[in-house]
């Protein structure tokens, strides 16, 4: 009888059927990521060409730049485009010269300068007339400074033209004085000063209201009114030449002299229409009744005149 295998060789055949199992498995996985592997660079490969035929950035950049540049040359090159382009020039570059020279004109026109001189004068009004009379005190050289910054005027200009503003607006009373005593103070202006400021002011009375005249019988209720304001501006500005606080008195009586020459007044209109004192109340001067006093007695001494020559008999001449 034949001997019984061994149980050990049984287990070695399974063992070698295990062995050859697992050799299996390894093989295809190994496969598979044989397969993977040639998945993935299959798909570099792939992205690679189609990154290589997209252009890039900067060449297409380039590419538009050039063709633009192309066009232009071209148009350029064209001789209606190149003459059409340099009519166009010429147009746009003519109305921007016409509209800086309009604009240039319209702003040195007399009218702007008129309308930017009386903006300006309305500053020193509205300015100096928040300190008068009541917070005269409190003016200082610091606000004719800022005045000067703001406006461009002188002290000097600064104190004439609100003089002139009050004269011809507010009645002529001991405040008037003294507000402008101490817009005097704040300009700090000497006694030449104030001389050019008088003979100035009286030059501009002058060409507004005309020479002085007393004697109105023969005019109308507008020439009267203009002649009356003539001598009412004339005894103010000799009032104030009179005034040594104002100029001193070695130059008040030059400045007196030289504005009767100005108004063409005689010493005696001077003496009627002086004015002697001021009062407090917030009324203007008035000369009417110096000029009406006037005309009353030079009538009654023609009349006088008349008498006598009657008295005296004889016929009137007749003219002939």
């Amino acid at each position: 009888p034949e001997p019984e295998p061994e149980p050990e060789d049984d287990e070695e055949l399974l063992d070698g059927d295990d062995d050859r199992e697992g050799d299996d498995d390894f093989l295809a996985a190994g496969a598979e990521d044989d397969e993977d592997v040639d998945l993935d660079a299959e798909g570099d490969a792939t992205a690679s060409d189609a990154s290589e035929l997209m252009p890039a950035e900067d060449d297409a950049e380039a590419g538009v730049l050039s063709t633009a540049v192309g066009y232009v040359q071209n148009a350029v090159a064209n001789p209606a485009v190149r003459n059409l382009g340099i009519l166009g020039g010429v147009v746009l570059a003519g109305s921007f010269a016409l509209s800086v020279y309009n604009v240039y004109m319209r702003y040195n026109s007399s009218r702007s300068k008129r309308k930017r001189q009386v903006n300006k004068n309305v500053v020193v009004v509205e300015r100096l007339r928040d300190f008068f009379p009541e917070n005269r005190d409190s003016l200082t050289k610091g606000h004719i400074r800022g005045l000067q910054g703001k406006t461009g005027f002188k002290p000097e200009e600064i104190f004439r033209k609100y003089m002139r503003y009050k004269l011809n607006e507010e009645a002529f009373n001991v405040d008037f004085v003294a507000d402008v005593l101490a817009l005097k103070r704040a300009c700090d202006l000497d006694g030449n000063a104030m001389k050019s400021v008088l003979m100035e002011t009286g030059e501009r009375m002058v060409k507004k209201y005309g020479i002085l005249m007393r004697d109105v019988s023969d005019m109308g209720s507008a020439g009267v009114q203009r002649k009356v304001d003539g001598c009412s501006m004339f005894a103010k500005v000799m009032y104030l030449a009179d005034l040594d606080e104002f100029i001193p008195s070695s130059e008040g009586k030059a400045v007196q002299q030289r504005l009767k020459e100005i108004f063409g007044a005689t010493d005696e209109d001077y003496e009627k229409l002086r004015i002697s004192a001021l009062g407090s109340e917030r009324v203007d001067i008035s000369v009417l009744e110096a000029m009406i006093t006037d005309k009353t007695s030079g009538d009654a001494k023609a009349k006088e005149g008349g008498d006598e020559r009657s008295d005296e008999g004889g016929e009137p001449p007749v003219a002939a």
